[in-house]
């Protein structure tokens, strides 16, 4: 039986159009994977379902009755329950209170059973598999892998049956990645129904029955899984085909010691607010790429934000870190961007985006000083040239929808990522720092996106990429740290690349 069934289902914002005659059908106790392009209308057509947004024309059949879902509320009364990409938790508040809002257990209003809720939540976690005990904990304080699995158990007790999961494993490591598939299979055991977007076609292979193929807001086609493949799938996505890994010319690194290094980290360690770097020592040539690898929580994020602003850490670090030999640990942000160094941070939200900016406000950012883009009046900005600019970047990154004025918090994910590449390329750094560069991304843009930053190294440029993707450091690195316990575990150069062994490292075993 069909539990969900969309019928010529369309949805636009103002002109831009997202969902155009939707229709596909999911049936009850399956896996149903929703793919498409970045921009291609799979989280709108999911928050339609779930009644964040209301449909423009088309229906929606709910168990073979036609419904119209106009609030979320009204979406988890009927058993539909969904996890943003983008996670919808109140930070300051504790983790418990994040799961029970608005299903408080308790006889009145006001009087609420926390211990009864903490029990349940407790229950739950230990039967899926979802290890947890920080219930009483500000979400704040957690990292980004356990505030994904929150958002799990919240939908877990809100005893949804048909959960929706929006890009669940972005940020989840690939252990956290096995454990959140086994548990999707126990619950489609119990009856569930799991709608899964996702742009990881190897997962959606690999977990789901079918398979919906969107592009440009339409039903491509639904496949079922077992009877396709990547390449089909990958070319109903984009409409051409793809390749996965990187195909163009990799120019080649010399090994000789005469190539000075233009960054350098000795003896490096501090305690951050989350994680904490002890004794790390590398260093970043012109004209190659440094992958840096781990499980997440083993340092590495924490390096990162060090690297882009030591000034933060000033007072509690020790150790040396140079740029052309000249020390920069007293360097602000503004500092290493007058040195040449441009980032591409980990969360593009948090950290990237003013998402009720548009997309010529979010080009700006950093780069207020760039001559390019000042006005002939002393202290104002050249908005023309800014816009210009940004069309060309664009035009070169598809970025959708195509109009600079667009506020980029009613962009899709991906092209939140592609404006914020777009960026931090355009000033043409000669120091960069990429984070996590195609998560969320599909793999027409991945392809895009892994051929800016190879074009930058085979320019001179020094890069810096860190990366929960293993195949995407391989695919791009010259070298690869592995971070474990706040460490470098292990180096490995390309030579010395193999998966098995780097993902020993991972886990705290020896190069060896």
């Amino acid at each position: 039986m069909n539990v969900i069934e969309f019928k010529r289902v369309a949805k636009s914002f103002g002109d831009v159009v997202a969902n155009r005659d939707l229709s596909f059908e999911v049936k009850a106790g399956t896996i149903h994977g929703l793919i498409g392009e970045n921009g291609a209308g799979k989280s709108t057509a999911m928050k339609v379902l779930f009644g964040i947004f209301p449909a423009d024309s088309g229906e929606i059949l709910i168990r073979k009755k036609p419904t119209r879902i106009t609030n979320p509320v009204q979406a988890m009364r009927l058993g539909i329950g969904m996890v943003h990409q983008h996670f919808m938790l109140a930070e300051p508040e504790t983790v418990l209170d994040n799961i029970i809002l608005g299903h408080e257990p308790g006889w009145f209003p006001g009087l609420i059973f926390r211990d009864k809720a903490r029990k349940e939540l407790t229950e739950i976690s230990k039967n899926y598999g979802l290890a947890f005990d920080k219930w009483d904990v500000p979400v704040s304080h957690l990292s980004v892998g356990e505030q994904q699995r929150v958002e799990i158990i919240k939908l877990l007790y809100q005893r949804s049956d048909v959960l929706i999961l929006d890009e669940p494993t972005a940020v989840l490591t690939p252990q956290e990645v096995k454990e959140l598939f086994q548990n999707l299979l126990r619950l489609k055991q119990e009856g569930k129904t799991i709608i899964l977007i996702s742009h990881k076609l190897k997962e959606v292979l690999e977990f789901t029955d079918y398979v919906t193929v969107m592009r440009r807001g339409e039903t491509v086609g639904t496949k079922v899984t077992n009877e396709t493949n990547e390449d089909e799938l990958a070319e109903m996505m984009v409409g051409r085909k793809v390749s996965f890994t990187y195909q163009g010319i990799r120019r080649i690194l010399s090994d000789s010691t005469e190539i000075p290094s233009i960054l350098k980290v000795k003896g490096l360690s501090f305690k951050g607010l989350s994680e904490s770097c002890v004794d790390v020592t590398l260093n970043l040539r012109q004209g190659e790429i440094l992958g840096i690898g781990g499980v997440q929580g083993n340092g590495q994020s924490e390096f990162l934000r060090f690297l882009s602003n030591p000034k933060e850490y000033f007072h509690k670090v020790s150790g040396e870190y140079t740029i052309r030999d000249q020390s920069v640990l007293a360097d602000s942000p503004l500092d290493l961007r007058k040195r040449g160094v441009s980032l591409v941070p980990e969360d593009r939200l948090a950290e990237g985006l003013l998402l009720q900016q548009d997309m010529t406000e979010n080009f700006l950012l950093g780069q207020h000083e760039d001559p390019r883009y000042q006005s002939k009046f002393p202290g104002l900005l050249d908005r023309d040239a800014a816009r210009a600019r940004v069309e060309q970047n664009i035009k070169a990154f598809d970025i959708r929808p195509p109009y600079p004025t667009v506020w980029s918090g009613r962009m899709s994910g991906g092209n939140q990522q592609k404006l914020v590449i777009a960026r931090a390329l355009d000033s043409k750094p000669e120091i960069l720092f990429v984070a996590h560069p195609t998560r969320g991304v599909d793999v027409g843009a991945i392809e895009l996106i892994h051929e800016a930053i190879m074009n930058e190294r085979n320019a001179g440029r020094a890069i810096i990429l860190f990366s929960s993707e293993l195949e995407e450091l391989i695919d791009l690195s010259d070298r690869i740290a592995v971070f474990y316990g706040g460490r470098i575990q292990a180096e490995f150069g390309r030579k010395e690349f193999d998966p098995w062994k780097i993902g020993k490292t991972m886990g705290g075993g020896n190069k060896e």
